[in-house]
């Protein structure tokens, strides 16, 4: 709307001694109140959605311009539960980086690192933050994917076999950069495959198949001595639980991204 857009008269009904009377007069145009007014027109109509910056008018976070807002099972109530219980799981697996070193110790650094996107993209989901831009979280993933690739080539090529939840904290990372990316690139069909894996990986940590510490289990990938492969796994029905938790969370996460486009 703009000022040249306003009627040369415009009818004014104004109070007089108790009676109301019509009259037609030009009135100088309130500039103010019309900004205001287009202002306000411009707001309701690019309200960013979660992630989205005024500024940019364009979604910030994991490509949210594609959503559509189809069928919604990232309530606000379900996404602070998934929050409570990453955090716990975060507690949980810095405990074991103050605690380990070595090998171990890279290992769990790969799953906090997650464990921070996961809560950051539940919270981004429940409370509309947009704290740090897609663009961070995807080059970060980038970075610990190819970090990853190139110690495992590095480790097949000496003949160094590795143990096979090392395989598993890749594919996370990779999936990670998967879902920081704009969905206008995301296909269906790959997004419910993520779905699929991430719930069965869930079932197979909470069953006990992920132990990479029982004997005759096939723990190592990669030629050479596998006596000396260092064994991830938890050993634990704590820490088998805080690992399907953390799969689990991917897996509602892709489901619950892909039902809103």
């Amino acid at each position: 709307m703009s000022v040249t857009s306003l009627p040369n008269t415009v009818a004014l009904v104004f109070a007089h001694e108790g009676h109301d009377h019509a009259a037609t007069t030009t009135p100088t145009p309130d500039v103010s109140a019309i900004a205001d007014a287009e202002s306000m027109s411009g707001m309701s109509s690019t309200s960013p959605m979660p992630g989205m910056t005024a500024s940019s008018g364009m979604s910030d976070m994991s490509g949210m311009d594609s959503m559509s807002m189809g069928v919604d099972i990232l309530p606000v109530w379900i996404s602070v539960i998934w929050i409570v219980a990453l955090a716990a799981v975060l507690i949980f697996h810095c405990g074991h980086l103050v605690r380990m070193g070595g090998e171990h110790r890279w290992f769990h650094s790969a799953h906090i690192i997650m464990l921070v996107g996961m809560i950051y993209m539940y919270a981004m989901m429940a409370f509309n933050l947009t704290w740090i831009s897609s663009t961070v979280w995807l080059w970060l993933f980038a970075l610990t994917t190819a970090a990853m690739i190139i110690w495992m080539i590095t480790r097949i090529v000496g003949k160094k076999p590795f143990s096979y939840l090392w395989i598993l904290a890749l594919i996370q990372q990779a999936a990670m950069i998967y879902m920081w990316a704009p969905m206008s690139n995301w296909v269906a069909a790959f997004t419910w495959a993520l779905v699929v894996y991430f719930t069965l990986e869930t079932i197979a940590w909470l069953v006990g198949l992920c132990d990479d510490g029982k004997p005759g289990r096939g723990n190592a990938v990669g030629p050479g001595d596998r006596s000396q492969v260092v064994s991830l796994g938890h050993g634990s029905a704590l820490g088998n639980i805080s690992m399907a938790v953390m799969a689990a969370s991917m897996a509602y996460m892709f489901a619950g991204m892909q039902l809103m486009v």
